[in-house]
């Protein structure tokens, strides 16, 4: 047994091969878990996977006695790793001229973030139209000014502006008290399109969505037609649980009609096939161009504000599309299979099952993710693929578990027990 004193130590400079079974010393705790803690969360995807094997194989299984307290100090640790924003007005993420962002209104726990229009060569954070209705308001501004800049890629020492988006949320939880469940994401236009794209890519981590005058990226069937026949993958699946709000106007020559009309016709065909979990409404109006609703956007950000975010829902849809984005509800894959498309449903009897739709069957990597109310610790787990039984057994909870768990610090996502496929 390595001594309880030295374990900090390895976690932060050397790691080991985990040896088979886990081992019998105690999570660290205090200082010493607040240097794990941003040893983990600073670490790159190799560093964070070397110190859950070393943590599986140096702790032993935790007691859900001693989980209040190892989970409260893990957030607040979180909670002092990493960037905070400012209050107000026009700052900078990375250091001027990098990372331009904008506050508006006073801390609260409801978090609305903006996203602004543009396209090549233009776009800019305070020209988004919003604001007001008593919330804390984030601008973010695209780093790459590009027709599809909410998406852009990484650049030199900067990364992409979807991750930007979602380390800023992150910065914002740290700096105020927000509520993870009352998040939204909300543009017009350019920001209408990240709000489809960034929204569903990060579905468990938004309340709500508002799309304004944009539309996700159309698969079309030929150019002269332009008849839309799907949307680019990523987005539709996973609006499963989350409220959306779409606005278009039939004459707007920016965005034509065709585009929102295809996506709101395949979430229809999706919601038939899957009636237990879209939450959506499409408001079509004439004669406005490019503009906004004719009664303005507060009404339609009332009613996204009516509903919160659901963060263990009984059953969700996942196609992921990022490699970085590893943590979807309650599962989590190393390796994302990019396109893949699989249903999870917590059932009746203590029992997972997921479905996969597109890709691999074999979900190489994949850990569900265990934990009230979807599940019983006290019994026994059933995990099947496919209707293939692939799991049956107890299930522990583990500190390694917590690690994976911890980056987005959100105390409805931090789980402490897991099934790995």
């Amino acid at each position: 047994m390595r001594p309880a004193q030295s374990i900090p130590l390895l976690l932060v400079c050397v790691f080991l091969a985990p040896t088979a079974g886990a081992g019998d010393a105690k999570p660290p705790a205090g200082k010493a878990l607040r240097t794990v803690v941003a040893q983990y969360l600073q670490g790159d995807f190799q560093t964070r996977v070397k110190m859950r094997e070393e943590a599986d194989a140096t702790y032993a299984p935790l007691r859900a006695s001693a989980l209040r307290k190892l989970r409260k100090d893990l957030l607040k640790y979180a909670r002092k790793t990493g960037p905070k924003i400012e209050g107000s007005g026009t700052n900078h993420f990375y250091g001027r001229p990098h990372g331009k962002y904008i506050v508006s209104g006073k801390p609260s726990k409801t978090l609305f973030v903006g996203l602004h229009g543009g396209g090549v060569g233009s776009g800019d954070a305070g020209s988004v139209p919003m604001g007001g209705g008593g919330w804390w308001w984030i601008y973010p501004e695209v780093l790459d000014k590009t027709e599809r800049g909410w998406t852009s890629p990484p650049r030199d020492d900067l990364p992409g502006t979807e991750r930007f988006v979602m380390d800023l949320i992150d910065a914002a939880k740290r700096t105020g008290k927000v509520d993870p469940n009352r998040i939204y994401l909300t543009g017009h236009s350019m920001g209408g399109f990240g709000t489809w794209h960034l929204g569903a890519h990060h579905a468990d981590v938004f309340a709500g969505l508002g799309a304004f005058a944009g539309a996700p990226i159309p698969i079309w069937d030929n150019p002269q037609d332009k008849n839309v026949i799907a949307v680019q993958p990523g987005v539709l699946p996973n609006l499963f649980n989350i409220r959306l709000h779409v606005y278009q106007s039939l004459d707007d020559q920016n965005v034509p009609p065709k585009e929102n009309q295809g996506a709101i016709r395949d979430l229809k065909q999706l919601e038939a096939q899957f009636p237990d979990g879209f939450d959506f409404r499409y408001h079509e109006v004439d004669g406005r161009g490019h503009a906004g609703p004719p009664g303005g956007y507060p009404p339609d950000l009332k009613w996204l504000y009516e509903r919160q975010r659901q963060p263990r829902p009984k059953a969700f849809l996942w196609q992921p599309v990022l490699t970085w984005k590893r943590q979807f509800y309650w599962v989590y894959w190393d390796r994302p299979e990019e396109a893949a498309l699989i249903e999870v449903r917590a059932e009746d009897g203590n029992v997972c099952d997921i479905t996969v739709h597109e890709g691999m069957d074999d979900l190489t990597g994949l850990s569900v993710l265990i934990g009230e109310p979807l599940f019983d610790l006290e019994k026994e787990i059933v995990v099947r693929v496919n209707g293939e039984e692939r799991f049956r057994g107890g299930v522990e909870r583990t500190f390694s578990t917590l690690l994976m768990t911890l980056p987005r610090f959100d105390p409805d996502l931090l789980f402490d027990a897991r099934v790995d496929l």
